[in-house]
Protein backbone atom coordinates (compact mmCIF):
# COMPACT_ATOMS: atom_id res chain seq x y z
CA UNK A 1 0.00 0.00 0.00
CA UNK A 2 1.69 3.02 -0.80
CA UNK A 3 0.04 5.54 1.83
CA UNK A 4 0.43 5.82 5.97
CA UNK A 5 -1.74 3.15 7.88
CA UNK A 6 -1.53 5.79 10.73
CA UNK A 7 -2.99 8.89 8.36
CA UNK A 8 -5.42 5.96 6.58
CA UNK A 9 -6.89 5.18 10.01
CA UNK A 10 -7.09 8.73 11.02
CA UNK A 11 -9.24 9.39 8.32
CA UNK A 12 -11.14 6.44 8.46
CA UNK A 13 -11.83 7.17 12.43
CA UNK A 14 -13.09 10.71 11.51
CA UNK A 15 -15.48 9.27 8.50
CA UNK A 16 -16.92 7.04 10.75
CA UNK A 17 -17.07 8.82 14.14
CA UNK A 18 -19.49 11.27 11.76
CA UNK A 19 -21.30 7.99 10.31
CA UNK A 20 -22.19 6.98 14.17
CA UNK A 21 -22.87 10.10 15.39
CA UNK A 22 -25.14 11.50 12.45
CA UNK A 23 -27.24 8.03 12.34
CA UNK A 24 -27.72 7.69 16.03
CA UNK A 25 -28.96 11.04 16.42
CA UNK A 26 -30.94 10.39 13.62
CA UNK A 27 -32.38 6.94 15.35
CA UNK A 28 -32.75 8.89 18.63
CA UNK A 29 -35.26 11.62 16.89
CA UNK A 30 -37.37 9.03 15.61
CA UNK A 31 -37.86 6.87 18.53
CA UNK A 32 -38.23 10.04 20.79
CA UNK A 33 -40.78 11.39 18.11
CA UNK A 34 -42.72 8.75 18.55
CA UNK A 35 -42.84 8.15 21.75
CA UNK A 36 -43.87 11.84 22.53
CA UNK A 37 -40.59 12.24 24.33
CA UNK A 38 -40.25 16.01 24.02
CA UNK A 39 -37.81 16.78 26.19
CA UNK A 40 -35.48 15.02 23.88
CA UNK A 41 -36.56 16.52 20.67
CA UNK A 42 -34.20 18.97 17.91
CA UNK A 43 -37.63 19.99 16.59
CA UNK A 44 -40.82 21.49 17.98
CA UNK A 45 -42.99 19.55 16.56
CA UNK A 46 -43.06 15.58 16.47
CA UNK A 47 -43.54 15.52 12.88
CA UNK A 48 -40.77 17.66 12.15
CA UNK A 49 -38.67 16.26 14.64
CA UNK A 50 -39.68 12.56 12.49
CA UNK A 51 -38.89 13.73 9.19
CA UNK A 52 -35.40 15.37 10.54
CA UNK A 53 -34.16 12.14 11.80
CA UNK A 54 -34.82 10.48 8.77
CA UNK A 55 -33.09 12.98 7.37
CA UNK A 56 -30.39 13.02 9.56
CA UNK A 57 -30.36 8.80 8.79
CA UNK A 58 -30.30 9.30 5.00
CA UNK A 59 -27.79 11.80 5.20
CA UNK A 60 -25.32 10.29 7.29
CA UNK A 61 -25.29 7.20 4.68
CA UNK A 62 -24.92 8.68 1.45
CA UNK A 63 -22.39 10.97 3.07
CA UNK A 64 -20.23 8.29 4.44
CA UNK A 65 -20.03 5.92 1.14
CA UNK A 66 -20.03 8.85 -1.06
CA UNK A 67 -17.35 11.03 0.77
CA UNK A 68 -13.88 8.65 -1.63
CA UNK A 69 -15.87 11.21 -4.68
CA UNK A 70 -14.62 14.37 -3.25
CA UNK A 71 -11.91 13.40 -0.92
CA UNK A 72 -8.99 12.02 -1.27
CA UNK A 73 -8.19 9.10 1.00
CA UNK A 74 -6.49 5.50 -0.07
CA UNK A 75 -8.69 4.72 -3.07
CA UNK A 76 -7.76 6.25 -6.09
CA UNK A 77 -9.52 5.98 -8.83
CA UNK A 78 -7.42 3.06 -10.94
CA UNK A 79 -5.86 1.65 -7.53
CA UNK A 80 -8.23 -0.21 -5.72
CA UNK A 81 -7.73 -3.51 -5.22
CA UNK A 82 -9.60 -6.30 -2.92
CA UNK A 83 -6.10 -7.16 -1.10
CA UNK A 84 -6.13 -2.90 -0.40
CA UNK A 85 -2.49 -3.30 -0.85
CA UNK A 86 -1.64 -1.56 -3.85
CA UNK A 87 -3.96 1.70 -3.66
CA UNK A 88 -2.80 5.28 -4.10
CA UNK A 89 -3.80 8.39 -2.40
CA UNK A 90 -6.65 10.74 -4.25
CA UNK A 91 -10.19 10.33 -5.29
CA UNK A 92 -12.05 7.50 -6.13
CA UNK A 93 -14.14 6.53 -9.17
CA UNK A 94 -17.44 6.38 -9.45
CA UNK A 95 -17.06 2.60 -10.78
CA UNK A 96 -14.89 1.78 -8.11
CA UNK A 97 -16.71 3.32 -4.74
CA UNK A 98 -18.14 0.12 -4.01
CA UNK A 99 -15.02 -1.07 -3.23
CA UNK A 100 -13.37 1.99 -2.04
CA UNK A 101 -13.75 1.51 2.21
CA UNK A 102 -12.66 -2.28 1.98
CA UNK A 103 -9.23 -1.65 3.69
CA UNK A 104 -7.54 -4.47 6.02
CA UNK A 105 -7.21 -3.18 9.50
CA UNK A 106 -3.75 -3.72 9.00
CA UNK A 107 -3.34 -1.24 6.25
CA UNK A 108 -5.36 1.69 8.30
CA UNK A 109 -8.73 0.16 8.63
CA UNK A 110 -10.69 0.28 11.70
CA UNK A 111 -10.81 -2.84 13.43
CA UNK A 112 -13.99 -4.30 15.27
CA UNK A 113 -12.74 -2.59 18.79
CA UNK A 114 -12.08 0.91 17.43
CA UNK A 115 -15.74 0.45 15.36
CA UNK A 116 -16.66 -0.05 18.78
CA UNK A 117 -15.34 2.23 21.03
CA UNK A 118 -15.99 5.36 18.06
CA UNK A 119 -19.66 4.48 17.84
CA UNK A 120 -19.75 4.51 21.53
CA UNK A 121 -18.74 7.77 21.63
CA UNK A 122 -20.55 8.77 18.86
CA UNK A 123 -24.08 7.29 20.72
CA UNK A 124 -23.23 9.38 23.34
CA UNK A 125 -22.71 12.57 21.68
CA UNK A 126 -25.51 12.70 19.98
CA UNK A 127 -27.63 11.90 23.17
CA UNK A 128 -25.65 14.77 24.53
CA UNK A 129 -26.53 16.84 21.93
CA UNK A 130 -30.40 15.59 21.98
CA UNK A 131 -30.60 16.57 25.86
CA UNK A 132 -29.14 19.63 25.56
CA UNK A 133 -30.73 21.24 22.51
CA UNK A 134 -33.81 19.16 23.82
CA UNK A 135 -33.78 21.68 26.81
CA UNK A 136 -34.19 24.57 24.72
CA UNK A 137 -36.53 23.29 22.76
CA UNK A 138 -38.64 22.50 25.64
CA UNK A 139 -38.20 25.96 27.58
CA UNK A 140 -40.38 26.93 23.71
CA UNK A 141 -42.88 24.48 23.98
CA UNK A 142 -43.52 25.39 27.80
CA UNK A 143 -43.39 29.00 27.03
CA UNK A 144 -45.77 28.43 24.16
CA UNK A 145 -48.40 26.30 25.85
CA UNK A 146 -48.09 29.21 28.87
CA UNK A 147 -48.76 31.85 27.02
CA UNK A 148 -51.58 29.91 25.50
CA UNK A 149 -53.23 28.46 28.85
CA UNK A 150 -51.51 31.30 31.21
CA UNK A 151 -49.55 30.34 34.09
CA UNK A 152 -49.56 26.49 34.75
CA UNK A 153 -47.22 24.32 36.52
CA UNK A 154 -46.23 21.37 35.01
CA UNK A 155 -46.60 18.13 36.67
CA UNK A 156 -43.23 17.29 38.27
CA UNK A 157 -42.44 13.91 36.81
CA UNK A 158 -39.48 11.72 37.12
CA UNK A 159 -38.26 9.32 34.40
CA UNK A 160 -38.87 8.67 30.98
CA UNK A 161 -42.06 10.01 31.73
CA UNK A 162 -41.15 13.42 32.77
CA UNK A 163 -39.58 13.98 29.20
CA UNK A 164 -42.75 14.32 27.83
CA UNK A 165 -43.15 17.74 29.44
CA UNK A 166 -39.38 18.36 30.64
CA UNK A 167 -35.94 18.55 29.79
CA UNK A 168 -33.69 15.70 30.28
CA UNK A 169 -32.00 18.07 33.13
CA UNK A 170 -34.63 19.29 34.73
CA UNK A 171 -35.69 15.57 35.75
CA UNK A 172 -32.50 14.76 37.11
CA UNK A 173 -33.07 16.13 41.32
CA UNK A 174 -35.85 14.21 41.20
CA UNK A 175 -34.96 10.93 39.17
CA UNK A 176 -31.63 10.75 41.29
CA UNK A 177 -33.71 11.74 44.74
CA UNK A 178 -36.26 9.25 44.07
CA UNK A 179 -33.46 6.63 42.61
CA UNK A 180 -31.47 6.57 46.29
CA UNK A 181 -35.04 6.43 48.30
CA UNK A 182 -36.26 2.80 46.26
CA UNK A 183 -32.86 1.55 45.60
CA UNK A 184 -32.65 0.01 49.15
CA UNK A 185 -36.43 -1.44 49.43
CA UNK A 186 -35.43 -2.74 45.71
CA UNK A 187 -32.77 -4.42 46.61
CA UNK A 188 -33.65 -6.18 49.79
CA UNK A 189 -36.99 -7.26 48.29
CA UNK A 190 -35.40 -8.47 45.41
CA UNK A 191 -32.73 -10.67 47.40
CA UNK A 192 -35.74 -12.19 49.89
CA UNK A 193 -37.47 -13.17 47.18
CA UNK A 194 -34.35 -14.78 45.85
CA UNK A 195 -34.06 -18.55 45.38
CA UNK A 196 -32.17 -20.02 48.36
CA UNK A 197 -29.20 -20.77 46.15
CA UNK A 198 -28.43 -17.14 45.11
CA UNK A 199 -25.31 -16.44 45.88
CA UNK A 200 -25.64 -12.78 47.29
CA UNK A 201 -28.16 -14.37 49.54
CA UNK A 202 -26.37 -16.66 50.52
CA UNK A 203 -23.15 -14.30 51.42
CA UNK A 204 -25.64 -12.18 53.12
CA UNK A 205 -26.43 -15.29 55.21
CA UNK A 206 -30.05 -14.85 54.50
CA UNK A 207 -30.26 -18.26 52.72
CA UNK A 208 -33.33 -20.04 54.22
CA UNK A 209 -32.55 -23.70 55.71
Amino acid sequence: MNTDPGVVRDLFAGHYFLFAFLTSLGAIQIAVSNAGTRGLWLMPHATMTRWFGIVLLVSAIVIFFMQPLWIDGPWAAGSVEADSLTRDWGKASWDELAGARNVNDIHGGLDGVKQTGWFSLAAVAAFVVSAIVGTLTIEFLSRAQRNSSGDQDSEMTDGLAGLTDRSYLSIQPESWRNFRADIGELWRNGVSEADSWNLIKSILGRSSK
